[in-house]
């Protein structure tokens, strides 16, 4: 009797083991596996095409994944569908190890999707646990497979550039605040304010490498759209103005090119009041602390800080306007208006941003380091 309840013991023990071992019978090896880091994604012909920038951990096998004697490859993949869960099963299919998407950091958009079909883009993220919210997110214009199969300095993978990890490259001089999918979701079916979508484009004048000119990644401007509409796409150069109202601000360079003063703006802070009566206007309060790199005529301190306040207001002033000239309240004034006074105008007159609605801008400039004087 008690050698029949020893032997059902010993069965009831490792009964629940075998189902624990069998656990690792299905389990892959990363090497195994193809490790999706970036997706683009595009609408042409009434297809959706979804592009995927693969990267294998064969790649990393060294002691320093960042710097190599020969370049990672890329490997792109291209599939297409109906709908955007078409395109992927089309990728799918004929693909040669399984795909995983855990790792994505990056979402190149094209024009296509930004112009129509973001409610499905947006249906299509929420459905997939694998992609997370603070995904950054890119337009584009340039070839997506061209712009994808594009190395870092030094031999570096793409997820080592630019698009991927901007921290780096915002911590010596922000320029166009970094936008995630989160940050499209949030503001996309508000009634005022604009999304800011940045857009990647290749350049060739800046760095060589093996004395050939080297492709890099760079910001060409940026998308706009506001109400669920599309409105336009402005150059780089013509958004300097926000450089002074950027929320992700690290540091930032400034020449006075008439003076030959080279400067680093070290600190920014901003206000924004709320006045008018029948449609809202505002006042800008911006406070700037910035010190001198370069000065080499010895110009004055209050010459410069008036310069600067110069090219401030200049800068401003021509960004405002063409986001006017697209129907984009570009700086988001009218979302402040709405969250602090949403009873004192309709949503029409809160989205009635003319050049009129600046009431006042106040600059004020502080030079806390002269540098060195000759």
């Amino acid at each position: 009797m008690s050698h029949y309840y020893t032997s059902t013991f010993k069965i009831t023990l490792i009964f629940p083991l075998l189902f624990i071992l069998g656990g690792c019978l299905g389990t892959k090896e990363i090497q195994s596996e193809v490790y999706i880091t970036a997706l683009g994604i595009d609408y042409s012909n009434d297809m959706y095409h979804l592009y995927f920038q693969a990267f294998g951990f064969t790649n990393v096998a060294g002691s320093d994944p960042s710097i190599s004697s020969e370049p990672a490859p890329i490997v792109v993949g291209h599939g297409e569908g109906e709908t955007i869960q078409g395109a992927i099963d089309d990728i799918e299919k004929n693909s040669v190890n399984p795909l995983y998407y855990g790792h994505i950091q990056t979402f190149f958009i094209s024009k296509n999707i930004l112009d129509g079909h973001m409610d499905e883009f947006f249906d299509f993220f929420s459905r997939d646990y694998y992609l997370r919210y603070n995904t950054l997110a890119y337009g584009y214009e340039d070839d997506i497979k061209e712009i994808m199969n594009v190395h870092g300095l030094f031999y570096k993978p793409p997820i080592l550039t630019f698009p991927y990890d901007p921290n780096e490259q915002l911590f010596f001089n922000s320029f166009i605040s970094t936008s995630t999918v989160q940050d499209m979701i949030k503001r996309y079916y508000e009634p005022v304010g604009s999304i800011m979508v940045p857009t990647i484009k290749i350049s060739e004048d800046y760095w060589m490498e093996d004395n050939k000119s080297k492709n890099i990644l760079k910001i060409s401007g940026a998308y706009f759209l506001s109400q669920q509409k599309f409105n336009g796409w402005i150059k780089e150069e013509e958004l300097s103005g926000l450089d002074w109202f950027n929320k992700d601000f690290n540091n930032m360079k400034l020449t006075i090119k008439d003076q030959s003063v080279s400067m680093f703006i070290d600190n920014l802070d901003y206000d924004i009041e709320i006045v008018g009566d029948t449609t809202p206007k505002y006042i800008l309060n911006l406070d700037v602390k910035a010190s001198i790199r370069e000065n080499p005529k010895n110009i004055g301190i209050k010459t410069i800080e008036n310069d600067v306040k110069k090219i401030i207001s200049s800068q401003f002033q021509s960004t405002f306007m063409k986001g006017l000239e697209i129907d984009s309240d570009i700086f988001n004034l009218s979302e402040k208006a709405y969250r602090f006074r949403p009873q004192s105008w309709t949503v029409d007159k809160l989205n009635t941003i003319t050049e009129n609605s600046i009431e006042k801008m106040n600059i004020n400039v502080f030079i806390k380091d002269k540098g060195a004087i000759k």
